[in-house]
């Protein structure tokens, strides 16, 4: 199992002993050994700098795979331009099509929010007040929330590059989709050549929901990113096991885990393409990133820990008692069918890539079954992909069974991403084993999808998915920013969180009434240049009657000016000054008000 002569640290008995004690030791503290509160403290206080040193020993990882290339492997110049020009077509349709803005709502603010604190503090928190402190804004009343953390570590390390700015997150977002895009262009050619790498451009290129996500601040590209990267480093290491690429594999898989809720997910298929590579090679290849792997996942099972004690962050429904049922399934499968077959512009699908790849997956199936190909003789790439194919639609089976996975909703039509990856890969693979009887399929396939490219691209404009209940915190975005500048607090009716990231403090309008002697005496003495109150009116009748929102009306004693009001659908939203708070008077002694 080991050479003669290795010393104690080289030989793999010891590796395998030492990962099996790390294994054992990341089960009991992370579901069995540790309390909620220390889980929790952890979690904040530790998980960045575990997420830092695993992002940069995976980058180690790959200059060290990037230098080991052959050279003569790559494509040709007239090759790379015009797969350059592909990707840059539809790179620039992408984030020419929207506005960069939050996509969905308040789940990428809070994205934002963690990349905050981690740049400024290194704490993996999300904060829920925040003030000017000596020219100093401080997050304050901070908690760990339930999302993973490597798509904010990766914003805070831009706003570590660079400076922070709101903007940073859509900028990564942006410079995701051609990384992306790239990616699969990689992994088309090694499927299938140079026509397999464009036709899954073409198809990926053509998706407007994954180009919608090129111009918000969500972590779901990254997440179909890093599946297209664990892909790519399977085949690599079945190819030709060894230490590096196996600890680039690892560390890709733990980085991927980090990336969305069940993309922990694939941390099972790449643990059978190591298995895999193992049996192919004939002994056991162990690197020291190996065995410490499952220390690294640590803090996505204390996060989840957390979370399963947190019952305000499930976000149910009132009728609603579990995250996951059986009855759940029959109404997110209607949706997902209703949208991946819809021929709808409110639809951000692709129906040509669903029924392509439909075809295309059926028919991989039967061959499978009906050939029963030797595992010696599998293609490392092919072998590779298949295994995280698996897990991608162990991924969306999964989530059908999640209370909020209405694919039909513009804000859950992003879980279908991983099963539109496994489609457009169908297509390629399926298309490749074909061409060898019918050598005309390929152009055929490539002429569907440019035929995709017409009908599909003109749903990137389409607003719903990145309008639904955006729009009014966009508005008063602007309206603020367009006034004179100074401090200022926003009594908000929606989130804290939009102002806080740009640092102005807030609060919401309920806690009005409970804090209202500190809004007189910020008004008496002048702490802030205006104190904003935005409020919504809903209709009441159609003869144009509307009603504020009950949680929406300030206490008495709380005089406003009003400064702009519109409507947005259905609803006004209203924005007004604070000029004035009379406290009630104690007994005997009268309060006068206070401007």
């Amino acid at each position: 199992m080991s050479p003669p002569g290795a010393t104690l640290l080289q030989r793999t008995e010891f590796r395998l002993a030492l990962f099996g004690l790390a294994g054992v030791t990341a089960v009991y503290l992370g579901f069995i050994g540790l309390k909620v509160e220390t889980a929790e403290f952890l979690v904040k206080h530790g998980a960045y700098y575990v997420v830092l040193l695993t992002f940069a020993a995976w980058c180690a990882q790959l200059w060290r795979l990037w230098a080991q290339r052959q050279p003569g492997d790559g494509p040709g110049r007239r090759e790379l331009l015009l797969a350059g020009l592909a990707i840059a077509l539809f790179s620039v349709m992408a984030v020419n099509s929207e506005p960069f803005r939050s996509k969905v709502l308040y789940d990428e603010f809070v994205l934002q929010s963690t990349a905050y604190n981690m740049h400024y503090f290194r704490d993996t928190a999300t904060m829920v007040r925040g003030y000017d402190i000596l020219g100093t804004f401080l997050s304050l009343d901070n908690y760990l929330d339930k999302r993973p953390n490597f798509y904010p570590f990766l914003i805070s390390l831009v706003h570590d590059l660079t400076g922070y700015r709101p903007a940073n997150a859509y900028a990564l977002n942006a410079a995701l989709f051609p990384v992306t895009l790239g990616l699969a262009y990689y992994l088309g050619r090694r499927l299938a050549g140079q026509w397999g790498a464009m036709l899954v451009v073409l198809l990926l290129g053509s998706l407007p929901l994954l180009g919608q996500n090129a111009t918000g601040s969500g972590m779901e590209l990254l997440n179909f990113c890093m599946i297209l990267v664990v892909a790519a480093l399977g085949g690599a290491y079945l190819r030709s096991p060894d230490p590096t690429r196996l600890s680039a594999l690892v560390l890709g898989a733990v980085l991927l885990a980090q990336s969305r809720y069940e993309s922990a997910l694939y941390v099972l298929p790449v643990a059978v393409i190591i298995l895999v590579g193992w049996w192919k090679r004939g002994e056991i290849i162990l690197s020291w990133t190996a065995v410490v792997a499952p220390l690294l996942l640590l803090p996505i099972a204390l996060q989840n820990k957390v979370l399963n004690a947190t019952r305000w962050q499930w976000e149910l429904k009132e009728d609603q008692n579990t995250r996951f049922s059986l009855d759940y399934l029959a109404g997110n499968l209607h949706s997902a069918r209703e949208f991946l077959l819809s021929t709808s512009q409110r639809y951000a699908n692709s129906l040509t890539l669903t029924i392509l790849g439909a075809l295309a997956l059926g028919w991989l199936g039967w061959h499978l079954v009906r050939r029963r190909p030797s595992l010696r003789d599998a293609d490392g790439d092919r072998l590779a992909l298949f295994l995280v194919g698996l897990a991608a639609l162990g991924n969306t089976g999964l989530i059908m069974f999640y209370y909020w996975s209405n694919f039909s909703d513009p804000m859950a039509s992003r879980f279908s991403l991983p099963l539109y990856l496994v489609l457009a890969f169908a297509v390629v693979v399926a298309g490749a084993t074909l061409g060898r009887r019918w050598p005309a399929l390929p152009a055929l396939l490539v002429g569907t999808a440019l035929l995709a490219v017409v009908t599909a691209t003109s749903r990137f404009a389409e607003p719903l998915y990145s309008h639904t209940g955006i729009d009014e915190i966009e508005w008063e975005r602007r309206f603020v920013a367009a006034r004179p500048p100074g401090p200022r607090l926003i009594l908000t009716n929606k989130s804290t969180l939009p102002w806080l990231l740009i640092k102005t403090p807030s609060i919401l309008v309920g806690r009005a009434n409970i804090v209202a002697d500190r809004l007189q005496a910020q008004l008496q003495d002048r702490i802030f240049t205006e104190i904003l109150v935005m409020q919504t009116f809903h209709p009441t009748s159609p003869d144009g009657d509307y009603q504020m929102n009950l949680s929406d009306r300030l206490p008495k004693g709380f005089e406003i000016e009003l400064l702009a009001e519109r409507r947005l659908g259905t609803r006004i939203t209203r924005i007004s000054r604070l000029v004035a708070v009379t406290l009630p008077a104690a007994k005997g002694e009268p309060v006068p008000a206070t401007r």
